[in-house]
C-alpha cells in the first residue's frame, strides 16, 4: 500500500475519540520495530520465571479475513479459564496477528490450542499465516496433495502439517500390491 493510501485512509479515521497516528521517522521506525523482539521474549521470560502458575505458551499465528472489523477474539469460560494472559501483535492493514495465550498450571495446551483454532476457523481465519504449517498446524487437503505431488516418496519433510511419517506416505512401494506395513496402519488410527 502506498504511502498517499495509508496517510489517507488514517486521516479520513483519525483523529478521533478513539484514537490518532503519527508517522515514524526512519529511526523511529527501526525503534518501534524491536517491540516484536520484546513482546515475544516477555511472554517466554513470564513462563520462565512463574512456573508454578504457568503450564506453557500457546503460540498462534492466524490471518483474518480482510473484511473483518472484530478483530480480538472473546474466549468463552470453558476456554478462557485456563488462560492466565494472552498477547496480541499483528501487522498494519494486513489482518496477520500473532497471537499467544500462557495457559494455566495444568491446563491442557492440546485442548486450548485446538479449542481455539476451531473459534478462528468459524470467524474464517486462516492459520498459519505467515510461517507454513511445520508440524504445529494440520495441513488442508489441497496442501497434503500438494505434498505428495511435490514428494512422492515422503522423504524430504515427512510429517509436515501432520501428515504421514512413513515412506512413500505409508503406501506400498514400486507397484507392490502388498498389504501397506503394520507400522503405516497403525500410525493412520
Amino acid at each position: 500500500m502506498t504511502l498517499f493510501l495509508r496517510s489517507t485512509y488514517l486521516e479520513a479515521r483519525f483523529p478521533s475519540q478513539q484514537g490518532g497516528y503519527f508517522e515514524c521517522t526512519p529511526d523511529e521506525g527501526k525503534a518501534a520495530f524491536l517491540n516484536r523482539f520484546a513482546i515475544g521474549g516477555a511472554m517466554i521470560r513470564y513462563r520462565a520465571v512463574h512456573p508454578r502458575t504457568v503450564e506453557d505458551i500457546v503460540a498462534l499465528d492466524i490471518a483474518l479475513p480482510r473484511n473483518t472489523t472484530e478483530w480480538f477474539e472473546r474466549l468463552p469460560p470453558e476456554i478462557s479459564k485456563d488462560i492466565e494472559y494472552t498477547m496480541y501483535c499483528g501487522h498494519f492493514f494486513c489482518h496477520v496477528l500473532h497471537q499467544e495465550y500462557l495457559v494455566r498450571r495444568g491446563g491442557d495446551c492440546e485442548r486450548i490450542k485446538d479449542d481455539i483454532l476451531a473459534l478462528l476457523t468459524a470467524r474464517g481465519a486462516e492459520y498459519p499465516a505467515e510461517h507454513n504449517v511445520g508440524h504445529l498446524y494440520e495441513a488442508k487437503d489441497s496442501l497434503k496433495r500438494f505434498y505428495q505431488e511435490l514428494d512422492p516418496t515422503n522423504t524430504f519433510n515427512p510429517g509436515i502439517g501432520k501428515t504421514s511419517r512413513l515412506f512413500n506416505w505409508g503406501k506400498p512401494a514400486y507397484g507392490c500390491t502388498c498389504a501397506p506395513d503394520r507400522a503405516a496402519v497403525s500410525e493412520e488410527r
